[in-house]
């Protein structure tokens, strides 16, 4: 089975320099400079058993749009990629005070791999300032390492 098509988000960043733009892509953003951006968050470790909640403050300059998130899990002392990620996730923007889904999910809906980015069914606007929160979860009685990074890119001047 081949896999799913994909735009790249550099090559949908052009598409919108040359006036292409996608049905969710903000009206008053049209036009605007646009730049790939990657905001990423560690736990390093994730402790057994616990939850954390970790800020990612979005710069003033410019709105962020959220295209796709991955998630890498290692062993705590980095040298073995862990497959199973028995991890609950939630999301929010505390900015907007609104959370993105309504009770903690499994990691594997909203993160996919370096190799297999979850690409988000319809991207996600971050105004500038605001301060997004990604809370996980560990199910597993093990320490282990994450690392999350949302792909997307930086809209300059935008104020939604």
């Amino acid at each position: 089975m081949a896999p799913p098509n994909r735009v790249p988000a550099q090559a949908l960043i052009e598409g919108m320099r040359g006036g292409r733009y996608p049905f969710w892509f903000p009206e008053g953003a049209k036009g605007l400079q646009l730049d790939y951006f990657v905001y990423g968050t560690d736990y390093t470790p994730l402790t057994a058993s616990l939850t954390v909640t970790n800020n990612i403050n979005i710069a003033g300059d410019s709105a962020f749009m959220i295209l796709s998130a991955v998630i890498v899990e290692t062993d705590t002392a980095n040298t073995t990629f862990l497959a199973n990620e028995p991890l609950l996730a939630q999301l929010s923007d505390s900015g907007s005070g609104r959370s993105f889904s309504n009770t903690p999910i499994h990691a594997n809906n909203w993160f996919g791999t370096a190799e297999e980015p979850k690409y988000w069914d319809v991207p996600k606007l971050l105004a500038p300032n605001a301060t997004f929160n990604v809370t996980l979860q560990n199910l597993e009685a093990t320490n282990r390492n994450v690392r999350v990074a949302f792909h997307g890119f930086k809209i300059f001047g935008f104020r939604p």
